[in-house]
């Protein structure tokens, strides 16, 4: 009879454990769909103010109704592209699990950050303090991480060698990999020349005044992609690279 019981237990808690996941499953899914709903809502909205305004622009009247009109669609605009972003994650900065959540980061989002970081490694910590800042403060580019020794795979195709990296992402595009923290001072690095880099390559907006640079060589901050190969990832140190296995 115990053993009975017991059985019938274990088989209900089964079924519950199965319902609940399905019902968990099924939330998600509908959670998704309204925000895919939302967002379409969003982009049709932005797409009857471009033809309001096309239509205002070329009119050819300067006339104070029309300013008047023409801003006032420009705001509307900026809040729906604002709404789009925060639906989006951005905002905020976020760790990705996997390489899964990178690609699909990179469909949804047209200006991406993506630090490749370590845990063992204090500018990892630097840079993750003020990434923190500038995804509160630049919600026009979507901020997020991802643990390098977790996803070797992603770091091997994406030739990520050193640690910390900032993956600077425009259009689907790669458009510049920053390699260790020399282009922006190093252990000297602040929020506001860290943004001001960013922005070099289009990938947030920067409209405060331009800072001083700490190594006061602006032709090596704007190098490329450094393209050599190495045979592990390493971590970046004061003055020299150094390996970190």
């Amino acid at each position: 009879r115990v053993r009975s019981s017991t059985s019938r237990h274990r088989r209900r808690f089964t079924a519950a454990s199965r319902r609940s996941n399905h019902t968990s499953a099924m939330d998600a899914l509908m959670s998704q769909a309204v925000g895919d709903h939302v967002l379409s809502a969003i982009q049709q909205e932005e797409a009857r103010i471009d033809e309001q305004l096309k239509k205002l622009e070329t009119m050819g009247e300067d006339d104070l109704e029309q300013m008047r009109r023409v801003r006032e669609l420009r705001l509307k605009k900026q809040a729906l592209r604002v709404r789009d972003w925060q639906m989006k994650g951005h905002g905020e900065y976020t760790e990705l699990a996997d390489q899964q959540q990178f690609f699909q980061v990179t469909k949804d989002s047209d200006r991406i950050v993506v630090h490749f970081y370590r845990n063992s490694s204090p500018r990892c910590e630097l840079v993750d303090k003020h990434l923190s800042v500038l995804a509160k403060s630049h919600i026009e580019t979507k901020f997020v991480k991802i643990n390098a020794e977790k996803s070797p795979f992603l770091a091997e195709r994406l030739n990520i060698w050193m640690i910390p990296t900032l993956l600077l992402i425009k259009d689907r595009k790669t458009v510049h990999t920053m390699a260790g923290l020399d282009e922006v001072g190093g252990d000297a690095m602040t929020a506001q020349r860290l943004a001001y880099q960013l922005s070099v390559y289009k990938v947030l907006d920067y409209k405060e005044a331009r800072p001083e640079s700490p190594t006061g060589n602006e032709t090596e901050r704007r190098m490329g992609i450094r393209t050599a190969k190495k045979s592990s990832i390493r971590t970046s140190a004061k003055g020299s690279d150094s390996d970190s296995d």
